[in-house]
């Protein structure tokens, strides 16, 4: 992670809250001082919008769903205190295919809430690689050298 990151408030624009819980564990997890308060933050991490879509890409020959593909989107942004983008809205893109066995149909709903997990986690390491790849750092002020008298 950068070093100049710290101090951050998670914004939940549109979105779901595990997200929010699971960038609060890993910034944790890289001693970055993670702030409720957006007003008292250095940087704000604004989850713009995240959701999760299904498309069938298998049908049986009784016509119900054999597989599907399962995708989670997460846009977010990356700005200072004062409202300029340190990293701009970007997207992340996450998929899974998913086969259903009829005969496991409670299985199956578990298998997709745990992919729908896996599938947060993912998201949340990789908004945090975009992060700390980023090439753009926030302008600091110069710092003042101060003379020592010999």
């Amino acid at each position: 992670m950068p070093l100049w990151l710290n101090n951050v408030s998670i914004i939940i624009e549109q979105g779901q809250r595990d997200l929010e819980s699971l960038l609060k564990e890993q910034l944790g997890a890289y001693k970055i001082n993670v702030i409720d308060e957006p007003s008292r933050a250095s940087y704000w991490l604004i989850i713009e919008n995240d959701h999760f879509q299904q498309n069938i890409s298998s049908i049986s020959s009784s016509t119900t769903p054999r597989q599907y593909q399962l995708g989670y989107v997460v846009q977010f942004r990356l700005q200072d205190a004062k409202g300029a983008d340190i990293i701009p809205s970007n997207q992340i893109v996450i998929t899974r295919h998913i086969t259903i066995n009829s005969d496991r149909i409670l299985g199956s709903n578990d298998e997709e809430a745990l992919q729908k997990n896996e599938m947060t986690r993912d998201a949340t390491l990789q908004i945090l690689y975009r992060i700390s790849h980023n090439s753009q750092t926030p302008h600091t002020p110069p710092v003042k050298k101060t003379s020592h008298a010999h």
